[in-house]
C-alpha cells in the first residue's frame, strides 16, 4: 500500500481514537473496499464464498465500528494496518454472522453459502413506511434503516421493539418464532440495527432527531 494511504489511515485512526465518529465513516468510505476484502477472506476460511451484497456492506460497517472502538489501542508504528491488527475482532464479526445465517446445501448447491434466514411476513416495516408518507421524523427513520440495514434486520429490529413496548417479557423469543430464527440471532440483529442507527445519527446531523426517539434508547 502506498505511503500516502498508510498516512491517511493513521490520520483517521488517530481521530477515531480521540472519539471523532465522522472519521469512522470516512474510513468506511475511503477504505471500505479493503476492509470488505479482509472480511471476505475470513468468510473463505470458513468455507463460505457467497454473502448477499447488502449484508456484506453492513458487515463492513460493523467492522469499521469495531476499528473505531479499538482505535485507542492501535499504534501507527506497530507495522500492521488496523484491519490486520484487529484480525480477531473482524473474524469474530464473521463468526457471529455465520452462527444464525448459514446452512449446508447439497452438492448441487456448491457447499456452504451464506444466505438470509427465511423471514415470515411482518407488518411493522410496511406500517412504518405507510406512516412515513405523512410524518417527517418517521420518513427519516425509514431512510436511516434503508441506509444502514438489510430489510430483514430492519423488520427484526422493529418487531423486537414493538413486542417490548407491548410488554412482552421475551420479545426475542416471540420474534424468533415469527421469522424462523433463534432468539440469540434475533437479539444480535436487533442490536446491530440499533447500533448502526445511533452511529448514523451521531455522525450526520440530518439524522440527529432520531436520537430523541424511544425506539433508539438502549
Amino acid at each position: 500500500m502506498e505511503r500516502s494511504a498508510v498516512e491517511r489511515v493513521a490520520e483517521l485512526m488517530t481521530a477515531m481514537a480521540a472519539g471523532d465518529a465522522s472519521a469512522m465513516f470516512t474510513l468506511y468510505t475511503e477504505f471500505g473496499a479493503v476492509i470488505r476484502r479482509v472480511l471476505q477472506s475470513h468468510f473463505a476460511d470458513r468455507g463460505v464464498h457467497v454473502v448477499p451484497a447488502d449484508e456484506m456492506n453492513g458487515l463492513t460497517l460493523d467492522a469499521t465500528m469495531a476499528l473505531f472502538e479499538a482505535a485507542p489501542s492501535w499504534r501507527a508504528d506497530g507495522g500492521a494496518m488496523p484491519w490486520t491488527w484487529a484480525e480477531r475482532r473482524l473474524r469474530a464479526i464473521v463468526n457471529a454472522y455465520l452462527g444464525p445465517h448459514t446452512r449446508e446445501f447439497g452438492d448441487e448447491d456448491g457447499g456452504v453459502v451464506a444466505t438470509d434466514v427465511a423471514a415470515a411476513d411482518v407488518d411493522e416495516l410496511d406500517h412504518l413506511e405507510t406512516v412515513a408518507r405523512d410524518d417527517d421524523t418517521i420518513r427519516l427513520l425509514v431512510d436511516a434503516l434503508d441506509a444502514t440495514s438489510s430489510r430483514r434486520d430492519a423488520q427484526v429490529f422493529l418487531s423486537v421493539r414493538a413486542q417490548a413496548a407491548g410488554g412482552d417479557p421475551s420479545p426475542a423469543n416471540t420474534v424468533a418464532a415469527r421469522h424462523g430464527m433463534k432468539p440469540p440471532a434475533v437479539r444480535q440483529a436487533a442490536k446491530r440495527v440499533g447500533d448502526r442507527l445511533r452511529a448514523l445519527a451521531a455522525r450526520d446531523a440530518t439524522y440527529a432527531p432520531l436520537l430523541e426517539l424511544p425506539l433508539l434508547e438502549r
